[in-house]
């Protein structure tokens, strides 16, 4: 059908474009007012009468004045119908733009900047690795196979507790969590980990870093002493700078994070992070007598520690030691855990576990800070847990990670045996790796990421010097995609001034 003439000039609206006749008549005007081919005051027909001139009905001539009255273009007028407005919208918005592209004065300006822990906080988050929101790329840690993951059997549980709005999970919160998922936390944690709780001492947060900002706000004043563990997780640094925090970085080796030296350079620390079960991201386990040695100095200088039990249920070799919390006689251990490895990232539900005396705390806190996941989310993971289908996932997922990480580990063994060498470890959903000293781990990151390979430098976890590598995920990524991903890492080590192991 041919363009219906507009009496308004050379504009035409089009019966079979894929636009609306109600924006087409809206565009139009708007253009006119803007060229100024109809000024401010200009009368517009009635909606009847331009309604019948241009063939359409006259609910779309309404529908394009009232988003143009809405918007400023028009204003109705006593006596004078619809007219366009003498005051443009796009002229205040114009006046708007020149105002804060002008240089603000110096006092205004000093006066409106970040306070010194958002600043730190910021320089913090511009040094953590992005993650990218499609497929995997090759060696992208921190990902599980989340096509793995039986996603149909989630959608039913999650449209279970989705469908009445009297199930009492469509309020504004759920307090530290709801009833089921605490309890199901507390008896998962006290069977797999030998955690000491009550479901009345499980907090549920909106994922692992809404958890370490939790405790580290109500545990730390500005200025409190902390020991993290060097190279060490830059979430948890981030959320201690964020409270104020007096960062002590402690080196770690094989046998996790070396109490002896943390007490030589901090003696009396206000609290204590560490990664006991699979330190981030070295791979190594606490050893016991390192175990029992924090602990009981934490009872003796009165500090909290807080224990990332992070990567504890993918563990290849051996049995694995139980919890600080466990080993804890003394209320000093906050211990914290994430859903977000063992099923899939954007569940966001982490959770901390609190002596008793903090619970009331904690509990008032989380309902100011609002870190609290949706009810339904909780609920779903609850029945998930509770019907068996969380044990089941974890040890199908443990064979399918313990053969991908065999994988990477029967490539480094071969093609990337001249340039890297695994760190000593034995679970976790990726891998450190070293190189020989002397490299530029960095800069080699740099030439990976532009060939699509995602490796991670080992200096960007460091607050000290220390030995340069490379952190390697496998889990995300089948084995053929591994073996490719391998070759491909390896011409880039060769092709570069990266020196070889000796």
């Amino acid at each position: 059908m041919p363009a219906t003439p507009l009496p308004l000039g050379t504009i035409a609206l089009d019966t079979d474009a894929a636009s609306p006749l109600y924006r087409q008549l809206y565009d139009a005007l708007r253009e006119a007012i803007l060229a100024g081919r109809l000024g401010p005051g200009a009368r517009l027909p009635s909606s009847r009468l331009l309604a019948s001139e241009l063939g359409v009905g006259r609910n779309t001539v309404l529908a394009a004045y009232e988003q143009l009255s809405a918007e400023g273009y028009l204003e109705g007028q006593v006596g004078a119908g619809t007219v366009v407005a003498a005051t443009l919208p796009d002229s205040l918005l114009e006046l708007d733009r020149q105002a804060r592209s002008a240089k603000p004065k110096a006092a205004n300006a000093n006066m409106r900047r970040l306070s010194k822990r958002g600043q730190a906080l910021s320089a913090t988050r511009r040094t953590m690795p992005g993650y990218t929101r499609a497929q995997a790329r090759p060696f992208q840690h921190g990902l599980p196979g989340v096509d793995e993951f039986p996603a149909m059997l989630w959608s039913r549980l999650l449209a279970r507790h989705s469908r009445d709005t009297r199930n009492g999970l469509f309020g504004y919160e759920t307090g530290i969590g709801t009833e089921a998922l605490r309890e199901a936390i507390a008896a998962y944690a006290g069977a797999a980990r030998g955690v000491a709780c009550t479901r009345d001492q499980v907090i549920v947060t909106a994922g692992a870093q809404a958890a370490l900002d939790l405790a580290a706000r109500m545990l730390l004043d500005p200025g409190d002493p902390v020991w993290v563990e060097d190279p060490g997780y830059l979430g948890a640094r981030g959320a201690l700078l964020g409270a104020g925090a007096a960062i002590f970085p402690v080196p770690v080796d094989e046998e996790g994070i070396h109490v002896a030296t943390g007490i030589e350079r901090q003696a009396s620390p206000r609290l204590i992070y560490v990664t006991p079960s699979h330190q981030f991201p070295l791979g190594a386990t606490l050893s016991l007598p390192r175990r029992l040695a924090l602990l009981d100095h934490a009872r003796q200088c009165g500090a909290w520690l807080l224990e990332d039990d992070y990567d504890s249920e993918y563990r290849y070799q051996g049995r694995p030691i139980a919890s600080l919390q466990g080993l804890d006689k003394a209320d000093t251990v906050i211990y914290m855990g994430t859903f977000a490895k063992t099923l899939f990232p954007a569940i966001r539900i982490g959770y901390l576990i609190v002596p008793e005396a903090l619970v009331e705390a904690f509990a008032a806190a989380i309902r100011i800070t609002g870190h609290v996941p949706p009810a339904a989310v909780q609920a779903a993971l609850a029945d998930f847990i509770a019907e068996g289908h969380y044990g089941a996932h974890v040890r199908r997922m443990r064979a399918i990670y313990a053969a991908r990480r065999a994988c990477l580990m029967e490539s480094l063994d071969n093609e990337l045996a001249p340039w890297l060498r695994a760190a000593p470890g034995e679970g976790g959903l990726q891998l450190a790796a070293f190189l020989p000293d002397g490299a530029d781990d960095r800069a080699i990151a740099a030439a990976a990421m532009e060939a699509g390979i995602h490796v991670t430098p080992l200096s960007l976890y460091r607050l000290e010097a220390g030995r340069p590598g490379l952190y390697m995920g496998y889990a995300a990524i089948p084995e053929p995609a591994l073996k490719r991903a391998a070759r491909d890492l390896a011409g880039i080590l060769a092709a570069s001034s990266c020196p070889t192991h000796s």
